[in-house]
C-alpha cells in the first residue's frame, strides 16, 4: 500500500498570530482559516495590518520581525520559520501574489515576456517551446489578446490595466493553490476595476484555487468574497460571511468603512466618518431636490469664472527621417465653470483629463482655442500667467510626491507665501502658515513636521493648506482623494465642501471614481479619447445618461 496522504481541512490555518517589530505590536493574536477553492477578503485602512498579514503568509515579512503563532500552516505544512530555499519553492509556485502597484513590481528594464519566462524557468522543467505555449495560454486567460506586442513591451509601454493583468498572469503561470491579491484595483479606472474583479472570479473557478483579496473598499469586496475579516490596528475586529456582514455590521469601524463612501442613490449634506460612528453622533441629512435646484438657479445666473472655447491639444512626435506623427489629446472642447461651482470631470485613464487641467493654466499650453478668466482672455505673458497661477491652484493625486521630503510642512507653505509676495516677513509667514493649518484641521505642531511623519490624510490636508496660501478662486483637484482610505477620503471631501462655503471657492474636480464625483459636483463632464461627450447636472447625468459611454461608466460603479 502507498503512503496515506493526510487530509487538509483548510488550505491556510492561522491561530493566534502575533508579529512585533521592536517594541511595536503590528499583528495582535489574529486567527483565521482559508478553505480550499474559497475567496476570502481582509479589509481595513492603511496601517491596519492587511498587507503584513499577506506578506507573512509568503515569507516576505521584515527580517527583524518577531513572529509568534500557535498555528501557521499552508496546505498542511508548518510555514513558520521556513528557510529561504523552501520559501522560494513555495512562492510563485504554490502561492501567487498580485501586488497593488504593478509598475513598482515589474522590472522596468526587462520586457514583459522575459519576466513571465523567468517564473517558469525557476519553478518548472518546461522547455522553451512549452514555456512559450504556457505563457500564451495564460495571457489569453487574463484577456491580453495582443500577445506578441505585450511580450515585446516594457512595463511603461502598457496601460495600468494591462500591467495588472501581466501581474495576474505571472501569479497564475504555475497554477497556484492560493492567489493573494493585495489592493489589485486601487489605482485603476472604474471600468477596468470591474473587469479585474470579474476576471478574478472566472480564474478562481477555472483553476479551482483559493483567493485572499486585500482591500480597503468594502463595495468591491462585496462583489467577490465569500467571507470577510475586518482589520483595525493589527486586530480582526469583525468577521463573517459577506452577505451577513454587509447587512448587519456590528463594529463601529465596519459601519464607518461601509457608509463613509458616497452613495449614488442619495445625496447627503455631509459624509459620515469613522469618528462619527465611534461616537454614535452621525445623523444623515439628505439634500432635497428643490433645495439643490434653488441653489443652482442662483449659481448659474452669475458670470462664468472660466470659459473655454475651441480647446485643442496636439502632440507631435518627431523623428530624424521627417515622418512626424501627430496625436490629438484634446478635441475642440467648449465649457464654462461658474463662481462657487464644483464641475466634475470623469473618464478613463488616457482620455485627456490631466492634459486639460495643465492646459487650462498654460503649464502645457493648448494648441488651439482660448480661455477667459473672469471675462477676460488669458494672455500668455509672464505677468499674466503668474497672476493666473496665483488664483488657480492644483491639488494633486499623490500628496507625498507633491511635498518636498526634506522640507517641513511650515517651510512648504511659507515658500508659496514668499514667492507670491503674500507675506514678506518671517513672522507674517509663520502666522499665516498656522492660520492655513488651522483651516484644514491640522494642529500647530504639524508646522515643524516632515511629510514622512504624516499619514496620507494629513499629507493631503497639508497640500490643501499650501494650495490655499495664495487665496485662490479656483482649485483643480486632480484625483486628489484617489490614494486615500475610504474614511480619510470622507474627511477630505467634507473639508473641501466646508472650504468651498467658507472661502467661496470653485472646483474642477477630476476623478475616475464616479460615486465621489457625483457627490461633490454640481455638473459633470464626461470625456473619452480627448472628446467632451456629455455635460449635465450631476444627478440628471446619473439618472438619464445621454451617451452609451457614460452609461458604461455608471454601470461599472461598484
Amino acid at each position: 500500500m502507498g503512503k496515506k496522504i493526510p487530509q487538509v481541512s483548510s488550505l491556510v490555518e492561522v491561530k493566534n498570530l502575533s508579529l512585533n517589530i521592536g517594541d511595536i505590536a503590528i499583528l495582535k493574536k489574529i486567527s483565521f482559516t482559508i478553505g480550499t477553492q474559497e475567496i476570502v477578503s481582509i479589509v481595513g485602512e492603511s496601517g491596519s495590518g492587511k498587507s503584513i498579514t499577506a506578506l507573512t503568509l509568503i515569507g516576505l515579512h521584515p527580517k527583524n520581525a518577531l513572529i509568534n503563532a500557535q498555528q501557521l500552516k499552508f496546505d498542511g505544512e508548518n510555514i513558520n520559520g521556513l528557510s529561504s530555499k523552501k520559501w522560494s519553492n513555495i512562492r510563485g509556485k504554490s502561492i501567487g501574489m498580485v501586488f497593488q502597484e504593478p509598475q513598482s513590481s515589474l522590472n522596468p528594464s526587462m520586457k514583459c515576456g522575459k519576466q513571465l519566462q523567468e517564473v517558469l524557468q525557476q519553478h518548472t522543467l518546461l522547455n522553451a517551446i512549452d514555456q512559450k505555449k504556457t505563457i500564451y495560454e495564460v495571457l489569453r486567460e487574463v484577456q491580453l489578446t495582443d500577445t506578441s506586442r505585450i511580450l515585446s513591451s516594457y512595463p511603461h509601454q502598457l496601460s495600468g490595466g494591462q500591467k495588472q493583468r501581466i501581474m495576474i498572469a505571472m501569479a497564475l503561470l504555475c497554477k497556484p493553490k492560493l492567489l493573494i491579491a493585495d489592493e489589485p484595483t486601487t489605482a485603476l479606472d472604474v471600468t477596468v476595476q470591474k473587469e479585474i474583479i470579474q476576471l478574478l472570479k472566472n480564474l478562481q473557478k477555472k483553476y479551482a484555487m483559493s483567493i485572499l483579496f486585500i482591500s480597503h473598499d468594502l463595495t468591491l469586496v462585496r462583489q467577490l468574497a465569500d467571507k470577510v475579516w475586518v482589520m483595525y490596528q493589527g486586530e480582526i475586529v469583525e468577521e463573517g460571511n459577506t452577505e451577513t456582514l454587509f447587512k448587519k455590521p456590528k463594529h463601529p469601524y465596519t459601519q464607518g468603512l461601509l457608509f463613509a463612501r458616497p452613495k449614488t442613490n442619495v445625496r447627503l449634506d455631509r459624509l459620515p466618518t469613522l469618528e462619527d460612528y465611534a461616537k454614535g453622533t452621525f445623523k444623515a441629512i439628505p439634500i432635497s431636490k428643490i433645495a439643490r435646484q434653488k441653489q443652482h438657479k442662483i449659481l448659474y445666473e452669475k458670470t462664468p469664472l472660466l470659459e473655454v472655447k475651441g480647446f485643442e491639444k496636439t502632440y507631435i512626435k518627431r523623428n530624424w527621417l521627417g515622418n512626424n506623427q501627430e496625436f490629438k489629446a484634446l478635441h475642440s472642447l467648449d465649457f464654462s465653470l461658474y463662481p462657487g461651482e464644483t464641475l466634475g470631470l470623469v473618464g478613463e485613464s488616457g482620455c485627456g483629463k490631466s492634459t486639460l487641467a495643465k492646459a487650462l493654466i498654460y503649464l502645457d499650453p493648448p494648441s488651439q482655442g482660448s480661455v477667459s478668466y473672469k471675462g477676460k482672455p488669458i494672455v500668455q505673458t509672464n505677468a499674466s500667467l503668474r497672476k493666473l497661477r496665483k488664483e488657480i491652484q492644483f491639488i494633486f493625486q499623490d500628496p507625498y510626491a507633491a511635498l518636498h521630503p526634506l522640507k517641513t510642512i511650515g517651510s512648504a507653505i511659507e515658500e508659496v507665501l514668499y514667492v507670491h509676495g503674500i507675506a514678506v516677513s518671517s513672522k507674517a509667514q509663520k502666522e499665516r502658515s498656522h492660520q492655513l493649518l488651522y483651516q484644514v484641521n491640522l494642529a500647530p505642531s504639524f508646522y515643524n513636521r516632515y511629510p514622512h511623519e504624516l499619514s496620507g490624510g494629513q499629507r493631503q490636508r497639508a497640500v490643501i493648506a499650501r494650495a490655499l496660501a495664495t487665496e485662490p478662486k479656483l482649485l483643480i483637484c486632480d484625483e486628489s482623494v484617489a490614494a486615500l482610505d475610504i474614511s480619510v477620503q470622507a474627511q477630505i471631501l467634507n473639508l473641501l465642501n466646508d472650504l468651498k462655503k467658507e472661502l467661496g471657492l470653485s472646483y474642477l474636480f477630476i476623478s475616475h471614481d464616479l460615486a465621489v464625483v457625483k457627490y461633490m459636483s454640481d455638473r459633470v463632464m464626461v470625456m473619452e479619447n480627448g472628446c467632451l461627450l456629455e455635460l449635465q447636472e450631476a444627478d440628471a447625468l446619473y439618472a438619464t445618461p445621454k451617451h452609451p459611454y457614460t452609461q458604461k461608466l455608471i454601470d461599472a460603479i461598484p
